[in-house]
């Protein structure tokens, strides 16, 4: 009897150290317990990539917007000189006062003015728009209505840029004075006169067409507005802008104009300051 109670009691103290063994792990990593779940797809480690990739860096500013200008010119790099041909690095920019008289205060500015295969039109920037055409002014668009003389102005005098028949318009990057399609690491336009928050706004888009996000320009009435965006790698195909909520017109009166009935937030646009455009590779 003694002897059995001996081998119970030796049965039961191994089984206690078997139990008190099972609750304590070793210190094994969790890629080593689990090699397949630690792993992750080559998609996986794209996409996350990507996502890394695409945080940008944005810069925006009312009324007072010249520091955030030059911030923003500064993260861009150096400008660039006018020529044909893909910089390496660096900035281009369209302030609009090298369009002739000839190309001013019409309804028919030509989209490719400034990505000409010669200086200093090379530019690498192509505008559209889904409205009757393009226009660059010299009197803040005064020649379509007598009003926008006193409502609008411009940030580097004198000539200031607007769709026309829309609020809507586009630019598609190109490696400067060429047809091939190019990415940019950023772009930023300086708006004149957003009386509302929501009137401008640029959609950045990739090379295969998806959005990079929407940015809107704050609100300065009377004043200027600026948005800037810039990634750490080009991304930057193409931008669709927003400027205002209706067109400019020969009838169409801005929210401002307190001697007028309804009407909606007219803007208009100046500088477009943008990264090196660089061939899609």
């Amino acid at each position: 009897m003694k002897v059995k109670n001996q081998l119970i009691v030796i049965v039961s103290v191994i089984g206690l150290c078997a139990t008190a063994a099972c609750g304590q792990r070793s210190p094994v990593s969790p890629e080593a317990a689990d090699p397949v779940a630690a792993a992750p797809t080559a998609a996986a480690s794209e996409a996350s990539n990507a996502s890394g990739r695409a945080q940008p860096s944005v810069f925006t500013a009312a009324c007072d917007i010249t520091a955030a200008l030059t911030d923003f010119r500064t993260a861009l790099g150096p400008l660039n000189p006018n020529v044909v041909g893909e910089q390496n690095g660096g900035r281009r920019e369209v302030n609009w006062d090298a369009v002739p008289p000839a190309f001013t205060n019409t309804l028919t500015f030509p989209g490719d003015f400034f990505n000409q295969n010669f200086s200093p039109r090379a530019r690498g920037v192509v505008f559209s728009t889904d409205g009757t055409g393009l226009s660059v002014s010299d009197n803040d668009f005064a020649f379509i209505n007598r009003a926008y003389d006193a409502q609008f102005n411009a940030f580097s005098p004198i000539r200031t840029f607007s769709a026309i028949g829309s609020a809507e318009n586009r630019v598609d990057l190109f490696v400067a004075g060429t047809e091939t399609p190019a990415r940019s690491t950023g772009f930023g336009v300086v708006f004149s006169d957003v009386d509302q928050l929501g009137s401008a706004s640029i959609k950045l888009l990739g090379v295969n067409g998806n959005s990079l996000g929407v940015y809107q320009a704050p609100a300065c009435p009377g004043g200027f507005s600026f948005v800037g965006v810039q990634f750490a790698t080009p991304l930057v195909a193409a931008i669709d802008i927003q400027s205002g909520h209706g067109p400019l017109g020969p009838d169409a009166d801005d929210v401002s104009d307190r001697d007028h009935g309804p009407a909606r937030d007219l803007v208009i646009m100046d500088d477009f300051v943008y990264g090196e455009p660089r061939a899609i590779r």
